[in-house]
């Protein structure tokens, strides 16, 4: 097989935790990849937009065994390219960066697959920066050193002897990986002539909501750690910039500082409610477990409607796509009404250039068929642009009226299977896990029937989808008194009061 019909790998950095950290270079080779092999360390809000026809491969620690041995992953990426695909080996930090990612890139060369290093943001630096502490300062620093806290035992030389260099430096200190080597590496630095007075930190799950810090002396920094219950991930800093954080800490402050959400809608439902839990300081998870699917539509009759009621923005949008494949002139529209659930798909449809001429003050669709119908004629004819699935509650509520309706399924709600394995890794290191409709909470149940571990606090958009959550056996810790992204966030930050 000639290389010309070899796929090709990306070997792409993700940065330390925070999804907002990668790069825009690699997070584009994410979207267009057809295979993800990805760690265990990265932001699974990372995996939200990716093809959807992607696959991915879990090559981090899996439950009862140690992380897939380096040989394993380097074939699997040779596998993968040889048939073809366009694949992503997605890696905390910088691959390059004690990585592991040089003996990546020489497998796929000892094979004859092309290759494309897309740096990260690289822990050494992101983590301190998040505690506030410049890993170099005029006054302070003027150099680095990044040293990986395990060696490996095939490395030549003596490692004492970087013990005896690392003890003079007057730069700071950074060992990536070395909290379970803490003791051994402050007991030879002091060893080797490093002041035992020399400040020092250790920095656990830097840059997201689980970060935390231990300050002390190099020689107390051990009892600190275990005072503070610093776990891995951690990165240990030695040197005088780690007192400037008492000055410039800056990250972990808002409502829902320290909380992880997850968020289990559509993507676009996603991207809103991502932005909400920042705003408020929390770290958001956006991991659809439902997607949607565009259906074609013949909306060459759009003359025969009055009104036009859309249940959600996804249907907005594809009714106005629909509309431009079929080439019809948006001037077809300008005798129609339209009516709206949410404040959502009333934003969604202006992007268009319509206002809405009905949005009920409850964002349900009993609420809209309640507030909608006194308003209709006898005359009207009404157009439901939604979901296949759609609650049957308007379809109902029309007929029961007498008024003229119908129905064209826009798109269709799919389910994102091949996020099962990774939605159970993922549900223990939950704080909150968010609703935004009852397809999702659907999914939720078929995927984690046989899950036995704890189950985060869950957070409902409304009462609908509460229901579906109780007849599916969940306990609903809060639902929101206002059904959009913002309203769960207000729920969340109530709750989260209470803690």
């Amino acid at each position: 097989m000639s290389e010309k019909q070899f796929g090709k790998v990306t070997l792409v950095g993700a940065g330390p935790g925070d999804a907002g950290l990668i790069t825009v270079k690699g997070m584009n080779a994410v979207k267009n990849a057809d295979v993800i092999v990805y760690d265990s360390l990265i932001s699974m809000s990372l995996l939200n937009d990716i093809k959807e026809d992607a696959i991915l491969v879990y090559a981090g620690k899996r439950a009862g065994r140690h992380h897939l041995a380096q040989r394993e992953i380097n074939q699997v990426l040779v596998d993968y390219a040889k048939q073809g695909y366009e694949v992503v080996r997605l890696k905390g930090g910088d691959p390059f960066i004690f990585g592991r990612g040089g003996e990546e890139a020489y497998a796929l060369k000892e094979e004859g697959i092309a290759f494309t290093i897309i740096p990260g943001v690289s822990s050494s630096y992101a983590v301190p920066a998040y505690n506030g502490i410049p890993v170099t300062h005029r006054t302070h620093a003027s150099s680095i050193h990044i040293i990986t806290g395990h060696e490996s035992k095939e490395k030549r030389g003596n490692s004492v002897f970087d013990y005896q260099i690392l003890a003079k430096e007057e730069g700071t200190l950074i060992f990536l990986m070395g909290l379970s080597n803490l003791s051994n590496i402050v007991r030879e630095l002091i060893a080797y002539g490093k002041d035992p007075k020399t400040p020092a930190a250790v920095l656990q799950q830097g840059t997201t909501a689980k970060q935390k810090a231990a300050f002390a002396t190099l020689e107390e920094i051990e009892e600190e750690c275990q005072k503070k219950q610093i776990q891995a991930p951690a990165i240990i800093v030695i040197g005088t910039v780690t007192k400037l954080a008492d000055d410039l800490a800056w990250f972990g402050h808002g409502d829902l500082s320290g909380k992880r959400v997850m968020i289990t809608g559509t993507s676009q439902l996603g991207r809103h409610m991502t932005e909400e839990v920042q705003k408020h300081g929390g770290e958001p998870v956006a991991f659809s477990l439902i997607n949607t699917k565009k259906r074609k539509a013949d909306l060459s009759d759009i003359a025969d409607y009055t009104w036009a009621i859309f249940t959600s923005a996804n249907g907005v949008r594809y009714f106005f796509e629909s509309l431009k494949e079929q080439k019809i002139d948006f001037r077809q529209l300008m005798h129609l009404k339209f009516a709206v659930i949410g404040s959502g798909t009333k934003q969604e449809l202006w992007k268009y250039g319509f206002s809405c001429d009905y949005m009920p003050p409850v964002f349900s669709s009993e609420d809209l068929a309640a507030g909608l119908i006194p308003h209709l004629k006898p005359d009207d004819m009404i157009g439901l642009f939604r979901a296949e699935e759609a609650s049957e509650v308007l379809r109902y509520e029309l007929d029961a009226h007498g008024i003229s309706f119908r129905e064209i399924p826009l798109y269709k709600t799919v389910v994102e299977d091949r996020k099962k394995e990774e939605l159970l890794r993922q549900l223990p290191k939950m704080d909150y896990l968010t609703f935004g409709s009852s397809s999702a909470v659907k999914a939720f149940a078929k995927m984690t029937k046989d899950y036995k571990g704890t189950m985060p606090d869950i957070i409902s958009i409304g009462p609908i989808t509460t229901g579906t959550l109780h007849e599916c056996g969940f306990s609903v810790k809060k639902t929101a008194k206002v059904y959009t992204a913002r309203g769960m966030c207000e729920a969340m930050i109530e709750e989260a009061g209470k803690c």
